[in-house]
């Protein structure tokens, strides 16, 4: 591997790590990481962070907007993200190497729902951020992406 790329990884790592700290240090603000779970009204309840969990790196995860428009998991073996638009039946799947590939899935079950503006990190660089009524997910350092909405879904 040749030391210029090495110096550019490594300065990427930096730069998301600094950004990440920023983020969970935040308590306010439009983009969260990894805050899941519904609000209690309770000034000192804990955060939960949606898949997370220790045994959640063995099994899938189910997760979904808030307006719960679209619906996701995550399976740990092959790692990937699959999403379905419910009102359309439109869905994608995405792997941490090659481009988003549309697929029939039938997701039943909801999952955890995640709040507007919230990043969910996965392993090898695959991340999900939800707004109301849109999933996007994206590799972080690869040009695979895809964007689940009941006004204009499209994959990369």
């Amino acid at each position: 591997m040749p030391v210029g790329w090495l110096n550019v990884r490594m300065g990427v790592l930096a730069v998301c790590v600094l950004a990440l700290a920023a983020t969970v240090g935040a308590r306010s603000g439009s983009a969260r990481t990894a805050r899941v779970g519904p609000a209690t009204g309770r000034a000192h309840a804990a955060e939960h962070f949606a898949c997370s969990n220790p045994a959640d790196a063995r099994r899938k995860c189910y997760f979904s907007t808030p307006s719960d428009d679209v619906r996701c998991v995550w399976t740990p073996s092959p790692n990937a993200a699959t999403c379905e638009l419910l009102a359309s039946g439109r869905a994608y799947r995405l792997r941490p190497t090659g481009k988003a590939k549309a697929v029939h899935v039938e997701l039943t079950r909801r999952g955890e729902r995640v709040p507007a503006n919230q990043i969910v990190l996965f392993p090898e660089e695959l991340s999900c951020q939800a707004t109301k009524v849109v999933m996007r997910c994206n590799q972080d350092e690869g040009f695979g992406e895809f964007k689940l909405s009941p006004h204009g879904s499209h994959s990369a």
